[in-house]
């Protein structure tokens, strides 16, 4: 290969370290090779560098934020189930589920109070209505998908249940007394015995069993004759021809009154929960 002079062009000579035109040096520095292994080793190194550890402690992080999450939502579950109430979680209460029975002077009305807060009634004999559903909130029972509320009070060892209305209410009745069926038997009629007063026409109560309350007890008249009672002080306790809205024991001096008519009148009282005869008397008004 022809070398030429870097500075004035001339053909050199073969093996000359200087220019024969223009005497300047013309010996070539020599070439090195590039050496490219080292860039690939950096490469490799950058390729074989781990995963960065941070996304593995983001993994952990989550899992147990997701732990946390579940453990407190069992726990609510437990704690709305050991609370009870009126909620999914909690089952009807016991002392109500059930058939009863509400002796009236036809013939038996049964209640059937379903474990899961249905409540079914009709008379003995006859077809079941759903009327649905019951609750109980506190100390109140609430009954037709909560149209009515009724304060509660159990006797009897659990077999009776009286149900007094909250509030006033021209739809609903305002006292209901239902005896566990089958269990009839096993509450005590009470003994109570009246005298007739003719010149006052009053039937006066003269002895009485404890804890006798006139809610408990029905009184008939026939023919039909407006009647009131009064306690031993005078004071009336109800209504005309009511008894279901009073609150207190029958007691000895307590008396009834019969206005309005004239003529005999046959008067029955009857006492609800045991569907029993406490007696009749005849009183000329």
């Amino acid at each position: 290969m022809t070398n030429y002079c870097p500075h004035c062009a001339v053909e050199l000579i073969p093996g000359s370290k200087f220019c024969s035109a223009c005497g300047k040096n013309v010996e070539q520095p020599p070439v090195t090779n590039i050496q490219t292994q080292p860039q690939h080793q950096e490469e490799q190194q950058q390729t074989s560098v781990p995963p960065s550890t941070p996304l593995k402690s983001r993994k952990k992080l989550i899992i147990g934020i997701s732990a946390i999450i579940i453990a407190v939502i069992i726990v609510s579950i437990f704690l709305l189930y050991l609370l009870g109430g009126t909620n999914s979680f909690s089952s009807a209460d016991s002392r109500f589920v059930g058939d009863w029975e509400q002796n009236t002077l036809e013939s038996p009305f049964l209640w059937k109070f379903n474990s899961n807060s249905t409540l079914e009634t009709g008379f003995s004999g006859g077809a079941m209505h759903n009327n649905g559903t019951w609750k109980v909130k506190d100390t109140q029972l609430c009954l037709y998908n909560n149209a009515v509320c009724y304060t509660y009070e159990f006797s009897n060892n659990g077999n009776t249940l009286t149900l007094n209305i909250v509030g006033i209410s021209d739809v609903y009745p305002v006292n209901i007394i239902l005896t566990k069926k089958g269990q009839q038997e096993i509450n005590l009629t009470p003994d109570v015995k009246c005298a007739i007063n003719t010149s006052t026409n009053r039937i006066t109560v003269t002895s009485t069993n404890a804890n006798t309350k006139w809610r408990d007890i029905v009184i008939t008249t026939s023919p039909t004759a407006n009647w009131e009672v009064f306690n031993v002080h005078n004071v009336a306790l109800a209504k005309i021809n009511i008894t279901a809205t009073i609150t207190t024991d029958v007691t000895v001096g307590d008396y009834i009154v019969f206005v309005d008519i004239n003529g005999d009148v046959t008067v029955t009282m009857k006492y609800i929960p045991t569907n029993s005869l406490l007696g009749t008397w005849i009183v000329n008004v």
